[in-house]
């Protein structure tokens, strides 16, 4: 019986990393992280041209470019900080990520009711690698503040000299019954948290910074599944629908 629910588990991840079991692809969204700089001053803007609204609480953003790449920096202030989008409705799907490896606490919060109800995969940065000899400690930690949640599970992983203070890409996948992070298009997932029996979850999708840490993204994309293509992995699984 191991091997088999490993079997559909390993099913799950190739899903979730965009090997085809279906013919039909996820919808593809990118999220405008430049919404975020001066995002008060742009929601009459906004409300007219239809675009998203930010939410951005305890951090003021600004646009900057690093290692040849447009970006958004956030400020570092006591206290964590929270971006999300308004009216943005997300149960399951992927969300990807690039993130800069220097010395920051950042992550992708997502189900986000409010700044008091999400759920967060963390990146908790070191300093950068002096030379060959050394690498770059990144902390990867899954956050709820549901506490029926199963919260503040972390693994880490290391970041060679050769990619230190560069930009990597992550990738959260998330279902009812997993989150798997993943990271720089490995297909080994990074850390891997078992959320089976939450039910339907919703919410928005955004950003987490942690407290006095300033962060540094870019590219942030969501890939949201329709409900049909669940119900068919789940057919595949074995397990029926939720809710």
């Amino acid at each position: 019986m191991g091997r088999v629910k490993q079997f559909f588990s390993d099913v799950f991840a190739l899903f979730f990393m965009g090997v085809g079991i279906s013919t039909t692809r996820p919808k593809q969204r990118k999220l405008d992280l430049r919404r975020l700089v001066n995002s008060e001053d742009r929601a009459s803007e906004e409300s007219r041209d239809g675009g998203e609204r930010w939410v951005l609480v305890n951090r003021a953003a600004s646009s900057v470019e690093y290692r040849n790449q447009q970006a958004v920096r956030l400020d570092s202030r006591s206290g964590k900080g929270l971006a999300w989008v308004e009216d943005l409705r997300f149960s399951v799907g992927k969300i990807d990520l690039s993130v800069a490896a220097v010395k920051q606490d950042v992550g992708i919060a997502f189900h986000v009711q409010g700044e008091r109800e999400f759920e967060a995969i963390c990146f908790h940065i070191g300093k950068e690698a002096g030379d060959e000899t050394e690498s770059q400690r990144v902390v990867v930690q899954y956050l709820s503040t549901d506490p029926d949640r199963n919260a503040n599970q972390e693994a880490q992983f290391d970041l060679p000299y050769g990619q230190s203070g560069e930009w990597f890409k992550v990738r959260a996948a998330i279902s009812k019954e997993v989150i798997a992070v993943f990271i720089g298009g490995g297909n080994v997932p990074a850390l891997r948290v078992d959320t089976s029996g939450g039910g339907n979850v919703y919410g928005s999708v955004g950003l987490w910074i942690g407290p006095g840490s300033s962060a540094l993204v870019a590219d942030f994309r969501i890939h949201e599944v329709r409900s049909d293509l669940e119900k068919q992995i789940r057919s595949i699984s074995g397990k029926n629908p939720v809710g």
